[in-house]
């Protein structure tokens, strides 16, 4: 005798499978993770970071389930300055030879329209760990089209994120001098896309750029 799921039952299983969030791949081609810091009050210095990559677990219908961590190479520091990032890379700063991997892991997402909210969660730099929130916005939810070589059609959603990180939260408190160039606070800009890389082929260009 064959027995069969009742279908209240089957559906929910379904529903729950349905549920689980889903990994996206960060397109490394087409991302940024930038930084600008206060210089006495006068121009700002702009940087960036050159090598990172995430984990994004997305689930649609629930966003607040979803699950991001994010790796930065601290060495990878870039102000279009070469002896001002060998600072930056020092002690002083970043300490990249005792913590070279700068981390981010989620806590909370909170959604506060259907394409934009508040991701929460812990940054660990120079191995002390404080809470970080970014405002974020999805910029756009398209599918590549099929003209565009190795591409496989797969779905990208490009997202922007703001948000301030303190350097005294991370025991980062050298001061060279009253009113130093180098200000307490400084603010983030993340530019990128995510992609559906499930069944794309080997050669697919934005699953696999970079790695």
């Amino acid at each position: 005798m064959t027995r069969t799921l009742p279908f209240a039952a089957f559906l929910a299983s379904t529903l729950t499978a349905q549920a689980e969030p889903q990994e996206w791949k960060l397109d490394l081609g087409h991302a940024h993770v930038g930084w600008e810091i206060n210089h006495m009050g006068l121009s700002r210095t702009v940087g960036r970071f050159n090598t990172f990559d995430g984990t994004f677990l997305i689930d649609e219908d629930a966003p607040e389930n979803s699950r991001i961590t994010f790796a930065i190479d601290a060495a990878s520091v870039d102000s279009n300055h070469a002896d001002r990032d060998a600072h930056l890379r020092h002690a002083d700063y970043l300490d990249a030879e005792n913590a070279p991997t700068i981390t981010f892991v989620s806590t909370d997402i909170l959604m506060l329209t259907p394409t934009s909210g508040k991701l929460t969660g812990d940054v660990t730099l120079r191995g002390q760990t404080a809470p970080i929130t970014l405002d974020f916005t999805m910029v756009r939810d398209r599918t590549y089209p099929d003209f565009i070589p190795n591409y496989d059609e797969v779905r990208v959603v490009g997202f922007e994120a703001t948000g301030e990180l303190l350097r005294l939260d991370h025991g980062m408190d050298f001061i060279a001098f009253l009113d130093s160039p180098t200000g307490l606070s400084v603010d983030l800009d993340l530019h990128f896309d995510l992609v559906q890389c499930a069944g794309a082929s080997d050669g697919n260009i934005p699953c696999t750029w970079g790695r």
